[in-house]
């Protein structure tokens, strides 16, 4: 699929000279344009891979087996299925990915993890109800601050 060959372009070179965040901002533009384009996907988990942002390098690498590590894609998962939502859905996922056909984004890893997503489940947290009492007076706080 031809994509923005100056827009790519300039984000590659955005990225060579270590301006990650300028590599960012045209990757997504063109993910909202081309949403089914492999490079684009990978070029934007790497430039939020150089910049130490993990979940967010898993989860446009998520599909595409070299882009994102294991560790990457475990972070994307931890942080996207959160609070009510228990597991990663294929309608979460195409809604978080902004694509609507997750197939054809997914290569031979990507269609492996579509196949398990069914299976997966966040773990529990593995702190305890001290953890879970702070977390709650914190949240308490916030809201008395910000009213």
């Amino acid at each position: 699929m031809l994509c923005g060959v100056d827009g790519l372009g300039r984000a590659k070179a955005d990225l060579e000279h270590g301006d990650a965040r300028k590599a960012r901002d045209r990757l997504k533009g063109l993910v909202v344009t081309y949403p089914q384009n492999q490079e684009v996907r990978s070029l934007l988990a790497e430039a939020y891979r150089r910049d130490r942002q993990w979940p967010e390098a898993g989860r446009w690498g998520y599909l595409i087996g070299p882009a994102a590590t294991d560790r990457e894609r475990r972070a994307f998962e931890n942080h996207s299925a959160f609070g009510w939502y228990p597991r990663i859905t294929e309608a979460r996922l195409r809604r978080l990915l902004q694509v609507d056909d997750l197939a054809a984004v997914a290569d031979e890893t990507g269609r492996a993890l579509l196949r398990d997503l069914p299976h997966k489940r966040n773990l529990p947290r593995k702190d305890g109800p001290l953890a879970a009492i702070r977390r709650y007076l914190a949240t308490q706080r916030s809201r008395q601050i910000w009213r």
